[in-house]
């Protein structure tokens, strides 16, 4: 069998509250596999998901994605790999950002180098939106 790309192992997550979301957690998919992650509101869905990035860390266990353990010193290349989107976007959206400046903080924060205005651009024009709107704002669009 191939190398998981994300591989789950036994993992715990304990918030600071005493919460225990995660109980011994063990998952693993393999490339080409597809996994629907479902369940009711609490069941530790959203939870998980933040540990595929570094955003939460296991209280015990191990997560790793495509073979790196994901932990401080991978965290750039394990980002580059998993993304989150999040159910209601615009929670996490300030009104006040420009549209280039919502496409740009995550470059930035992945040490994407270059002319940033024009890698701004370039993202923009692949998804079919015109250079200019880089400055404009997510609520000026229907």
């Amino acid at each position: 069998m191939s190398t998981p790309v994300i591989d789950l192992r036994g993992v715990r997550h304990t918030y600071p509250d005493g919460h225990r979301a995660l109980d011994g957690v063990d998952l693993h998919i393999h490339p080409g596999e597809r996994v629907a992650l479902l369940g009711p509101n609490g069941a530790g869905k959203t939870t998980l998901v933040l540990h595929l990035n570094g955003i939460l860390t296991p209280t015990s266990g191990s997560v790793a994605v495509s073979g790196l353990p994901v932990v401080r010193e991978h965290l750039l290349d394990v980002r580059r790999r998993v993304g989150i989107v999040f159910q209601d976007p615009y929670a996490s959206l300030d009104p006040r950002m420009s549209v280039g400046r919502i496409v740009g903080e995550p470059l930035w924060a992945l040490g994407i180098e270059g002319d940033r205005r024009a890698r701004v651009h370039e993202v923009l024009t692949d998804v079919g939106l015109e250079p200019e709107m880089a400055d404009r704002y997510p609520h000026e669009f229907s």
